[in-house]
């Protein structure tokens, strides 16, 4: 299996620096034998379907935001227990809405936000993700960045 992220940037390329990429991709595909998974945003589908035959062999899988349940509970409780704690973060569901209206429900943006938090948590000496520090956590993508009124509006 060949695994190729970010796709999507193949759009930047010329048309002739396009074709190119997806021959080359046809090509190993073809000549290996092996699969290809292909990740990127939402534009990833257009720059795979630049090549007819590429985006015939290629299944389009869309991963939805997370939503407010349980799965998303476990999920982030299972990226927690990962990071290297030495104490057990009990967050409040305060503290998991407020991540999920501060990501959107972005997967990249909750691992960014639990890394973030987990190196903060480390560097303090707190050893764990407190739900005061996810209320004071700013996203580094919106720092720059108009609040979003949906936020603020909501009191998280």
């Amino acid at each position: 299996m060949i695994m190729i992220d970010e796709v999507h940037n193949l759009l930047a390329g010329t048309h002739r620096e396009q074709r190119r990429f997806l021959n080359v991709l046809r090509y190993l595909s073809n000549e290996l034998e092996v699969s290809l998974v292909c990740l990127g945003v939402s534009e990833a589908v257009d720059a795979i379907r630049g090549d007819i035959q590429l985006a015939r062999r290629l299944d389009e899988h869309h991963l939805p935001n997370w939503r407010d349940d349980a799965e998303f509970s476990d999920m982030i409780q299972a990226l927690i227990a990962a990071m290297p704690l030495e104490k057990k973060s009990n967050l409040k569901v305060k503290s998991l809405k407020r991540i999920l209206a501060l990501t959107g429900g972005v997967t990249s943006r909750i691992f960014a936000l639990i890394k973030d938090l987990s190196i903060d948590a480390i560097i303090t000496g707190e050893e764990c993700i407190t739900d005061a520090a996810i209320a004071k956590w700013t996203p580094v993508w919106s720092r720059h960045a108009k609040a979003d009124p949906r936020i603020e509006k909501s009191g998280v």
